[in-house]
């Protein structure tokens, strides 16, 4: 059996006598790349030649691991057997942490070879190595279980194990072997909050209806949510012309990026998470942390991927939520034009114009077209009355009668001629009802 040939992100070592050599190849590759595999047992040109594997073998690899190896990393030890019978041995580990140490010395991958970091590598490196603060910070809590996210991942065929070697590889332990916020986020129980909010009209005043998404695995989450939006992306037909033509109500692919572009790259230390805002005209975006201080705008527009949360984007790759390709803000872009973007206060918005009226929309704006052609019969009186019953739907007659400097008798005649047009009904009783208006 051949395992291919040696690239910067894999290395053959023939046996296990080599495994400082093939551990200290594994750091070069991490500080190359991000990540590495090294197979012990296979010869250079990656015919498997086989190795001796005892009781102990994988455990002293990962002690080896353990104690050689800064910042803490977590690798995947497999034991494997050709066709042949011949076993092998697969290490493979991902990590953001770089720089990454071989016993107390620093390594760059270079093509195949493996060459010491200089000073001034080493200071490029660390200049490059972005904080992964949902990484470092301890979860609120150490009682969590990973049911959804197990699943989900199971669900794409990956295989997820309750172990210390599967929660580091996806980013879930801190340096203290802890879980962190970002195992925190995936857990099936948590306290993040994730809303999306209906409004009427174009701004905040009117609040329609809330919907609660959060306090579960972040990527169950995620994939409600674009349910949702996928579910009232309805298609409007336009028949009039000789060619059929067919709009959504908005792009659903723009909506996809931003969506996730904001779970992704949203600041979660203080457990704020992004928002959805949906108006008459169109839906807003929000998440919150604005651009990594080395992005600049044009850099934003034109793709540049930085993540603030490197864990969370290996997760949201192996979920196959996102890519290494960095094209989802230059499809907005080229849909809608940068103008949908804002960033403001630690913020950035987008703003996805929607193509046509939704039919709740349009049901109240008929219902406001005909209260304002029964408001068009009504006297100055009736006005009045129906305007304060609005503002006090449990005054007396006698207090309406007060308020609005009428006759008891003239506010009696008034209220009854307003339920027979339909503007006005009483609920309840006389005495502790209250007065709703209708069609207004």
């Amino acid at each position: 059996m051949n395992l291919g040939t040696e690239t910067e992100s894999v290395e053959f070592k023939e046996s296990l006598s080599l495994l400082d050599n093939g551990l200290m190849s594994l750091t070069a590759m991490l500080n190359r790349h991000g990540e590495g595999t090294v197979y012990f047992g296979a010869a250079d040109n990656g015919d498997v030649c086989g190795v001796s594997i005892g009781r102990n073998t994988l455990t002293d690899i990962r002690n080896c691991i353990r104690d050689e190896i800064q910042p803490r990393i977590y690798a995947e030890i497999n034991k494997c057997t050709d066709e042949r019978g011949k076993k092998y041995i697969k290490v493979s580990a991902q990590g953001d942490d770089i720089p990454y140490s071989y016993d107390g010395r620093y390594y760059v991958r270079s093509g195949t070879s493996d060459e010491q970091a200089s000073n001034d590598m080493l200071r490029k490196m660390l200049a490059s190595s972005n904080a992964d603060i949902i990484r470092q910070k301890t979860a609120p809590t150490q009682q969590l279980t990973f049911r959804s996210f197990f699943a989900i991942l199971s669900g794409l065929r990956m295989h997820p194990k309750d172990s210390e070697e599967f929660y580091g590889h996806y980013g879930l332990l801190n340096q203290s072997n802890k879980y962190n916020l970002n195992a925190y986020l995936q857990s099936d129980n948590n306290d993040i909050s994730i809303k999306t909010v209906v409004f009427e009209g174009h701004d905040k005043s009117v609040m329609s209806r809330i919907t609660e998404y959060g306090k579960k695995c972040l990527l169950l989450t995620v994939f409600e949510v674009l349910e949702y939006f996928s579910s009232i992306n309805t298609t409007r037909v336009d028949v009039t012309e000789v060619q059929r033509k067919e709009q959504p109500l908005f792009d659903y692919q723009s909506f996809r990026e931003a969506w996730i572009n904001a779970c992704l790259h949203n600041d979660w230390k203080e457990g704020i998470a992004p928002v959805i805002y949906m108006f008459d005209d169109r839906i807003e975006i929000v998440s919150y942390g604005g651009l990594p201080y080395q992005l600049s705008q044009e850099d934003f527009f034109r793709g540049t991927s930085i993540p603030v949360n490197k864990s969370l984007a290996r997760i949201f790759q192996a979920a196959k939520y996102t890519e290494h390709s960095g094209g989802g803000i230059p499809a907005i872009v080229r849909k809608y034009g940068r103008e949908v973007f804002s960033f403001a206060d630690g913020m950035v918005k987008v703003a996805i114009p929607l193509a046509f009226d939704r039919e709740e929309v349009l049901e109240r704006k008929h219902r406001a077209s005909l209260s304002e052609g029964l408001r068009r019969g009504l006297t100055k009186n009736q006005e009045l009355v129906l305007d304060f019953l609005k503002k006090n739907p449990v005054a007396t007659l006698e207090e309406t009668a007060s308020s609005c400097k009428l006759s008891l008798s003239g506010v009696k005649k008034i209220c009854l001629k307003l339920q027979e047009q339909g503007m006005l009904e009483r609920q309840g009783s006389k005495r502790y009802g209250s007065w709703v208006i209708k069609l207004s």
